[in-house]
């Protein structure tokens, strides 16, 4: 897996997810999204528009930092799913805990 992160001028944190996002990644990814929130960071935007699968590991470190971000007044937001990780967080009932937007722009909208 591989992530690259800007953070734009109205302080919206992206963060470009690409490969599978499992057990042996989702450490990486909890720690960016946990390093993002320790600068205060808390309205982050995922792109999985490159991500081909998702675990439960991958799934808890949005959770974690869901939770960690609404306690400082903001949100995790995804875009770009493909059909198959959808599925995933939809069965997963993710589709009620995080924004799912099909592009960026629908993402970033109204913060």
């Amino acid at each position: 897996m591989k992530l690259a992160t800007s953070v734009d001028e109205q302080g919206v944190a992206l963060i470009e997810v690409q490969g599978e996002v499992d057990a042996h990644t989702s450490g990486d990814l909890d720690k960016a999204l946990g390093d993002l929130l320790a600068q205060k960071h808390s309205r982050l935007v995922l792109d999985f528009s490159q991500v081909g699968y998702v675990s439960s590991a991958g799934l808890r470190a949005l959770l974690r930092a869901q939770q960690k971000a609404r306690k400082l007044g903001g949100e995790v937001r995804v875009f770009g799913l493909s059909p198959f990780v959808r599925q995933v967080f939809e069965l997963a009932g993710f589709d009620r805990l995080l924004r799912i937007a099909a592009t960026r722009q629908e993402a970033v909208a109204n913060w």
